[in-house]
């Protein structure tokens, strides 16, 4: 940790000593923002129900708008938009919230908002119906009713309560409360339903919303899945800032949505366009300094930064420096295979050379982690004493916090091999005693049946993390008695078969997640079930872990980070995945770029609405000095 803050400190320190700003001529140039991003879209620019993807959760963010809640990212809190709602209150029990929209809120087409386009949304992330069409819906437990209308045993979301065109209300299941983010629960986007459901309508009898008229799998086929004209990757009437034009699978345009209700400071949108390209990583760089794009961000590898920073020293480039809010790491297929016994997860930990790939992959811009956490995270921060507390009450609170009860599989191929020949991993494929240096492959007659200990990983195409795995990682299973077979392949199916959208014909996954400002992995076991549809592990103790976090009360940080760390010592005992590394994120871009402040918690799609393209610069008054207090 100390390392990588040591980088980043450097990095500011060069920033701060560059020459002035270069001139640009081209004013008709600054009508659009061209932006760089390395991580493939997966077009899914709907509903993160169907799976997340970074480029594709830019995406989202720009083009849809208009929650009744607005996440703060200096107070780490959701709180009210008063952009969209008048009024809200809460009754008694403090389960049901009563909303008032504001009567002037429009999609991107000029039609107006109401309480039904917010149902509407609902209703269709939980369907049965678009688990039927698409593999995947949004468990929604929060509200009351959901379990029955997820099944599918109702048609009606009881939770949900239709008052008015511009009146709701939606209670929260009583199993779900204390719920840690609280107002998170309000968080949802309008959707239209004359695009995505024509000729249906909600409709509130007096019991909940549904949905009425001919709404069904093959429909939502048609209008939300369809590769050409669906909503789910060419959504044509949105909420948010941005208006999506085009999408080709490597490139979307986004114009200004002359409908949006504007920023949360009550400013405007200053840039007119915004066009996103995918760019191969090893090519990047290149794109940046030749003009083609404006900003690049998220570069992480040591030579992309080594590149940018000698872009930088020109004075025609700035930079942004800040910490990951996620990790690096392999996620197991564990419904099926050898990764389903425990102590082959725990062997595969120990033969990953951790040190070595960072050192190789990252530099000195990564450092290794221990379990399913990012730098950025507060969490984090808290247990390993990066925070620290205001007075000596908080002293006593934070008492005990620390991350050193997770589990850390320092590597050792000696270990992983005395693990596997105690969990029954000690023949060889003619049935005899498996000898280290003879034989090759491992294999386990526990089932009454010879089982190699042959495994075959993925990982998304145009990486350079292939040559480092082999040393740090393929090598030394090979050594241990596992076989590997490493395969390279697009981005968009490999998160299909990490989704559980596709058969996963793999037992390992390599690829990367930044977590959402609500950190909530109960969300990865559907409504009832033990089982982590992510990485296909069936444990009950970790799935109440999860949802045992979540049930935290508001303003109770101390208890929700000992849970956090709870969850994170059992799901490295069990070995839950492979923890690889987490690492600073450096943003390039052109000194045109104005107010363009990227933090941990707010990407460059959060924070670009409020930047704007200009070569002048104007002068800030001078401000009466402040009294320091010490």
């Amino acid at each position: 940790m100390k390392k990588i803050l040591a980088a980043l400190l450097a990095v500011m320190l060069i920033w701060t000593v560059l020459p002035g700003l270069a001139e640009h001529t081209a004013e008709s140039r600054y009508e659009k923002l061209t932006v760089g991003v390395t991580n493939p879209f997966n077009g899914n620019f709907f509903s993160e129900a169907l799976g997340n993807n970074a480029s594709d959760l830019d995406v989202r963010r720009l083009i849809f708008g208009c929650s009744p809640v607005n996440w703060d990212s200096d107070t780490g809190i959701y709180e009210f938009d008063t952009r969209v709602i008048s009024a809200a209150s809460v009754n008694q029990e403090g389960d049901t919230y009563t909303l008032a929209l504001n009567q002037d809120l429009k999609f991107s087409d000029g039609s107006p908002i109401t309480a039904k386009d917010y149902a509407f949304s609902l209703l269709l992330q939980m369907s049965p119906e678009l688990r039927e069409a698409a593999g995947r819906s949004m468990e929604g437990s929060h509200l009351t009713g959901a379990a029955d209308y997820v099944s599918g045993q109702t048609k009606t979301l009881a939770g949900v309560r239709l008052l008015g065109d511009y009146l709701l209300t939606l209670t929260l299941d009583p199993s779900f409360s204390p719920y840690f983010y609280e107002l998170q629960a309000l968080n949802v986007y309008p959707m239209p339903i004359t695009v995505l459901a024509p000729g249906c309508e909600v409709r509130d009898d007096g019991e909940g919303v549904y949905i009425s008229g001919d709404f069904s799998a093959d429909v939502l086929k048609t209008t939300l899945l369809n590769a050409e004209t669906g909503y789910m990757s060419h959504p044509s009437v949105t909420s948010g800032a941005y208006v999506l034009t085009s999408y080709d699978g490597q490139n979307v345009t986004l114009t200004r949505n002359e409908y949006y209700s504007g920023n949360a400071d009550g400013t405007s949108v200053a840039i007119p366009a915004i066009e996103i390209r995918y760019l191969d990583s090893n090519l990047a760089m290149s794109e940046l300094s030749q003009g083609n794009i404006d900003l690049l961000t998220r570069c992480a590898r040591n030579d992309q930064i080594a590149g940018g920073m000698q872009l930088v020293q020109t004075g025609d480039f700035a930079m942004q420096a800040y910490s990951r809010n996620g990790l690096g790491f392999i996620s197991f297929c564990a419904e099926k295979g050898p990764t389903a016994d425990v102590n082959v997860r725990k062997a595969l930990n120990l033969c990953m050379d951790q040190d070595n790939l960072i050192a190789q992959y990252l530099g000195a811009y990564g450092t290794r982690v221990t379990g399913y956490y990012g730098l950025g995270q507060w969490m984090f921060l808290m247990a390993n004493g990066t925070l620290v507390p205001n007075n000596d009450e908080e002293a006593a609170a934070w008492e005990g916090l620390s991350l050193d009860g997770l589990t850390d599989y320092t590597f050792s191929v000696e270990a992983a091999a005395a693990l596997l020949d105690g969990a029954g991993w000690n023949l060889n494929a003619e049935g005899q005693p498996f000898t280290v240096g003879k034989d090759t492959v491992r294999y386990s007659n526990a089932s009454g049946t010879m089982q190699p200990l042959s495994l075959k990983l993925i990982y998304p195409e145009n990486n350079n993390i292939g040559a480092v795995l082999q040393e740090t990682f393929t090598d030394h299973l090979a050594e241990a008695g596992i076989a590997l077979q490493v395969e390279q392949i697009p981005m968009t199916q490999l998160l299909r078969k990490y989704y559980g959208q596709e058969e996963r014909d793999c037992d390992l996954i390599l690829l990367g997640t930044n977590f959402s400002d609500v950190f909530d992995p109960a969300t990865d076991y559907p409504a009832g079930s033990d089982t982590n549809q992510l990485n296909g592990i069936t444990d009950a103790q970790l799935a109440a872990l999860c949802r045992d976090l979540r049930q935290t009360e508001p303003g109770d940080t101390v208890g929700y980070c000992r849970k956090w760390i709870a969850m994170q010592e059992y799901r490295t005992a069990i070995a839950s995945e492979i923890p690889l590394y987490s690492n600073a994120y450096l943003d390039f871009h052109i000194q045109a770029l104005r107010n363009y402040h990227p933090t941990t918690t707010s990407s460059w799609s959060t924070v670009i609405t409020e930047a704007y393209l200009s070569d002048y610069v104007p002068e800030e008054p001078e401000e009466a000095e402040d009294e320091f207090e010490f």
